[in-house]
C-alpha cells in the first residue's frame, strides 16, 4: 500500500453517510468536499494530520498567495504527479528496503498484536467501555498508517524504556479547521516564507532524508536543529515493523471489504538524545523561567479540566518579559492564521487533539472543536479576558467551597470535612462549557462597546451558576447547627470574590 498512489484515506462526501476511500491525489485535485471516516474522534484528526504533514514536507508553498490560491482551487494533476514521483517509495508501507516510519529486520521475542498502536485501546480500566471490541484485530494498510503515524506523534511510548514522540509524551495539537478536508489541510500547510521568519533551518535542511531512508544512530545526541521538517513531522521514536500483510475480508477499524490486512507488528527501543525542544508546527509551546534559565515544553493536558481554559495560551503569543515568570507560543500553524485571516477575515474554527497520560497509559482522549468569531486576531488580548473571567468564577467558587471544607481554626469556624470543592469546581466546568464556548463563538470583538455587552453578559451567567452550585453543594450541611455559621462566612466570602470580577464603574469602584 502507498500512501501516494493507492486509494487508502476513509472518507465520506459531505452530507453523506456512505463511506469510500480515497487517494491523496484524489482529495488534493478534486473539488468534491469529503470529511475523514473513522470509529474514534482521535483517528480522524491523526488521519487528518497525517496528510497534513505529507503534503506539506511535498508542496510546501513558497508565500501565502500561493497558499491563498492553493486553498481556493484543487492543484493540477501534473503538479501532484511531478512532486510525489521523486519520493513514491519512501511512502510504501511494505517497501523490502524502507518502509514507511519502519526498519526492517526488528528483533523482538514476541509479535505485538495491533491495538498497542491505538493509544486506550488496551491498558486502561475504562478501555472496554469506550472502545468497540476488536477494533484493532486486523487492520487495513490506510488504518495501519494512521495508527503507526499517530503513536509516533501523538502518543505516549510503549513504557519500559522506549523513547517518547519527538513532541514528548502525549502533546497537544491544534489544528485550523476548514469547511472539508481540502480545506482544512492547507489551512495548516506553513509558507516557506512563514518558516524563513520562525525557523529558519526547516529551509537550510529541506533535503533532510526521513528516519526509515537515514536511521538515527545508536546513542547519537542530535541537536534540535540539525532535525529538518520532513524528519521532524515523520519522526519515528521506536524501531517497529509490520508483519507482511495477509488475505482478511474486513478492516475492524474503517470497515473496509476485501482488502489485506496487518495483525501483528515488531518492536524494539533503542537508545538517543535530542538536545532542545524540535518546534512542531502544529503544537503550541509553554515557557518558564526558572531561577536564568528558560524551561521549554510542548502543552499538554494535565488535568481534566475542558479545553477552553488554556485557550488562551493556543492563540495568544506571551513573552518572558516585564516580570512575566510564565510565557507562551501559538503552534506556527495558529501564528499564520493570522496572516490568512487579516486578509479574509473570518471566524476561527480550530481542532484541539490530545492524550491525558500517566505514563505509558491513556487517562483520556480528548478531541474538541472551538471557534472564535469574526475579528479575533484583531483582539487577541479580548480572548484572555474573557478566559480568565471564567477562569476567576471557578476560583471564586473553589475558595468558597474550601473555607466551608476546612473551616477556619483561628476564629474556631468549624468546617465540613468533605472535599465540596473537588466536586463544585466539576460541576462549575460542566454546567458552564456551553456557555463559555458560546461566549467566544459570538464575541463581537470588532466593537469594544459590544464585546463590552458580552462579557457582562458572560458575567451573569457565570456567577449565577457560582451561587447556585455553593448552595447546592452546602445546604445538605446545614442539620449541624455548627456548620451554619460556617456556610454564612463562605457564602460572604464567595459574594466578595465575585465581586472583585465585576467591571470596575467610572468613579473607579466595582
Amino acid at each position: 500500500m502507498n500512501l501516494l498512489t493507492d486509494n487508502w484515506l476513509p472518507v465520506r462526501l459531505l452530507r453523506s453517510a456512505v463511506p469510500q476511500w480515497i487517494s491523496l491525489s484524489e482529495l488534493l485535485t478534486s473539488e468534491k468536499e469529503y470529511e475523514v471516516c473513522l470509529p474514534r474522534d482521535d483517528l480522524e484528526m491523526a488521519a487528518l494530520q497525517l496528510v497534513i504533514c505529507i503534503t506539506q514536507v511535498l508542496f510546501t508553498p513558497k508565500n501565502i498567495e500561493e497558499l491563498i490560491g492553493n486553498i481556493r482551487k484543487p492543484m493540477q494533476v501534473k503538479s501532484y504527479l511531478e512532486k510525489t514521483e521523486p519520493v513514491k517509495n519512501w511512502f510504501e508501507l511494505e517497501h523490502p528496503e524502507y518502509p514507511f516510519m519502519q526498519v526492517r529486520g526488528v528483533k523482538a521475542k514476541d509479535i505485538t498484536p495491533m491495538d498497542k498502536l491505538m493509544p486506550g485501546l488496551t491498558g486502561a480500566t475504562n478501555s472496554c467501555f469506550v472502545n468497540e471490541k476488536g477494533l484493532a484485530d486486523q487492520l487495513c494498510g490506510g488504518c495501519a498508517a494512521i495508527a503507526l503515524h499517530n503513536q509516533a506523534s501523538n502518543a505516549p511510548s510503549f513504557g519500559g524504556g522506549f523513547k517518547a514522540s519527538l513532541r514528548s509524551s502525549a502533546p497537544i495539537t491544534t489544528l485550523v479547521q476548514g469547511r472539508h478536508i481540502r480545506e482544512t489541510v492547507w489551512l495548516n500547510i506553513i509558507s516557506t516564507t512563514m518558516m524563513e521568519e520562525s525557523v529558519p533551518f526547516f529551509i537550510d535542511i529541506v533535503d533532510q532524508p526521513p528516519t526509515w531512508v537515514e536511521p538515527i544512530k545508536e546513542k547519537s545526541n542530535i541537536p534540535n536543529q540539525s532535525i529538518g521538517l520532513f524528519r521532524g513531522l515523520f519522526w519515528q521514536p521506536a524501531h517497529i515493523e509490520l508483519c507482511p500483510s495477509t488475505d482478511g475480508d474486513k478492516c475492524s477499524c474503517c470497515g473496509r471489504i476485501s482488502t489485506s490486512v496487518i495483525k501483528g507488528f515488531l518492536k524494539a527501543k533503542y537508545n538517543y538524545t535530542v538536545q532542545g525542544l524540535w518546534p512542531h508546527p502544529h503544537s503550541p509551546r509553554i515557557m518558564k523561567l526558572k531561577k536564568a534559565d528558560v524551561e521549554e515544553k510542548v502543552a499538554s493536558f494535565t488535568t481534566s479540566a475542558p479545553t477552553w481554559t488554556r485557550l488562551a495560551s493556543f492563540v495568544v503569543q506571551q513573552q518572558l518579559k516585564n516580570g512575566k515568570k510564565e510565557g507562551h507560543q501559538p503552534a506556527l500553524s495558529i501564528l499564520q492564521a493570522y496572516r490568512l485571516f487579516s486578509k479574509k477575515p473570518d471566524r476561527l474554527r480550530m481542532a484541539v487533539g490530545g492524550y491525558r497520560n500517566n505514563q505509558a497509559s491513556i487517562l483520556e482522549r480528548r478531541h474538541e472543536l472551538l471557534e472564535l468569531n469574526s475579528g479575533w486576531h484583531q483582539q487577541p488580548s479580548a480572548i484572555q479576558e474573557i478566559v480568565a473571567l471564567g477562569i476567576g468564577y471557578k476560583s471564586s467558587l473553589r475558595k468558597a467551597l474550601f473555607l466551608f471544607s476546612e473551616g477556619i481554626k483561628k476564629k474556631e469556624v468549624k468546617g465540613s470535612g468533605v472535599l465540596l470543592q473537588e466536586t463544585g469546581e466539576t460541576l462549575f466546568y460542566r454546567r458552564t462549557d456551553n456557555l463559555m464556548q458560546k461566549a467566544l463563538a459570538e464575541a463581537r470583538f470588532e466593537s469594544p462597546e459590544q464585546l463590552a455587552e458580552d462579557k457582562q453578559q458572560l458575567r451573569s451567567g457565570m456567577k449565577r451558576h457560582c451561587i447556585r452550585i455553593f448552595e447546592e453543594q452546602t445546604r445538605p450541611y446545614l442539620n449541624d447547627p455548627e456548620l451554619i455559621k460556617t456556610m454564612a462566612v463562605a457564602r460572604r466570602t464567595l459574594y466578595k470574590y465575585l465581586k472583585t470580577l465585576e467591571p470596575e464603574t467610572e468613579g473607579g469602584e466595582k
